[in-house]
């Protein structure tokens, strides 16, 4: 369950009186039809979540496996605190590679490789343009000095908001799951929207 924003206008960093309980605490692990369901508010954010769900998909075709973490103005009361919607969604996704056809972890060089073929899945600004997402990978076989390292850095960057530096939540979906109930449940939203729209328009 995804919880309500603060008054602050975040998701709370944890739930309960005591930030120790682990079931209380931020990520929240939530599906991605509830993250479709609660966001798709309006026709900007339903744009956003039609290029998050397509961006997830292009990811499932290189049969990465793993998890991502949501943040940034789009879980936040953007609206209300900005006087604006969003205009992306902040993604990590920690995931191990694909494996090989001897069903071996493709090796440093060959993962380098294949990101590179795929600049709109890895760097940020193409991510952003091809899918209004703000997208970033952590390798999951890297050495574990390293991963602690990548964890460590994304967690106090998304834990915290970067104008006051606001202690914060996050959400945590799975990749590998099938989306098609989320993009029935975004569709239907989108129509509703639009018809809505469309009725104001003609008054």
């Amino acid at each position: 369950m995804i919880p309500s924003f603060s008054v602050s206008g975040v998701l709370p960093p944890f739930l309960g009186g005591d930030p120790t309980v682990v079931a209380g605490q931020a990520p929240y692990r939530v599906t991605i039809d509830e993250v479709v369901d609660h966001f798709s508010f309006s026709l900007e954010r339903i744009a956003i979540l039609e290029g998050f769900l397509l961006y997830r998909e292009q990811m499932r075709t290189l049969n990465v496996s793993g998890y991502q973490w949501l943040d940034g103005s789009f879980v936040e009361d953007c609206e209300g605190i900005r006087g604006r919607p969003p205009g992306d969604i902040d993604i990590v996704t920690f995931a191990y590679r694909p494996v090989d056809q001897q069903g071996n972890y493709l090796d440093s060089r060959a993962f380098l490789a294949l990101s590179d073929q795929h600049p709109e899945l890895f760097d940020s600004e193409d991510a952003k343009k091809a899918y209004k997402c703000d997208a970033y990978y952590v390798d999951l076989n890297q050495k574990p000095h390293s991963l602690a390292a990548s964890v460590t850095y994304w967690c106090n960057l998304f834990s915290h908001t970067r104008v006051n530096s606001l202690w914060k939540g996050m959400l945590q979906v799975m990749l590998n799951v099938d989306d098609s109930n989320a993009k029935a449940i975004l569709d239907a939203k989108k129509q509703a929207l639009l018809a809505a729209n469309q009725g104001v328009s003609n008054a």
